[in-house]
């Protein structure tokens, strides 16, 4: 036996593209194809998103998705892809998405049994 006989190989047909998010210059917080399977997101989804108040120096974005639409905001979609409007959120955090590009990398935690996704902003 040789050492490729314990290799396992990767499916390039079946590796998502990448898990992320970008905040639109209209203040929409759009997803890629790789974070919509990662995160299982439909149109029909709706996701609470929350922000750290104790650290100012976390600027993650926090989701959990929700089957209550009164505290969650729902994902639209746009041709192929899906976004949640965040424009009056960005704005109230002062978040500078009409000049300035945000990228986020998601990555998924689990806390007391629920599934929580964390948006953490790339660095340039």
């Amino acid at each position: 036996m040789g050492i490729l006989d314990f290799i396992s190989f990767e499916d390039p047909n079946k590796v998502g593209g990448s898990i992320k998010a970008t905040i639109h210059k209209t203040g929409k917080l759009g997803f890629s194809s790789g974070a919509e399977d990662f995160m299982g997101i439909k149109e029909e989804s709706y996701f609470m998103v929350g922000f750290n108040n104790n650290d100012a120096t976390d600027d993650s974005i926090y989701m959990v998705k929700s089957d209550d639409e009164n505290n969650a905001f729902k994902v639209s979609k746009a041709g192929m892809y899906y976004y949640i409007n965040l424009k009056n959120v960005f704005d109230k955090r002062g978040i500078d998405y009409k000049s300035k590009s945000y990228i986020y990398d998601i990555k998924k935690e689990n806390s007391e049994l629920t599934e929580f996704f964390i948006l953490t902003k790339r660095k340039k």
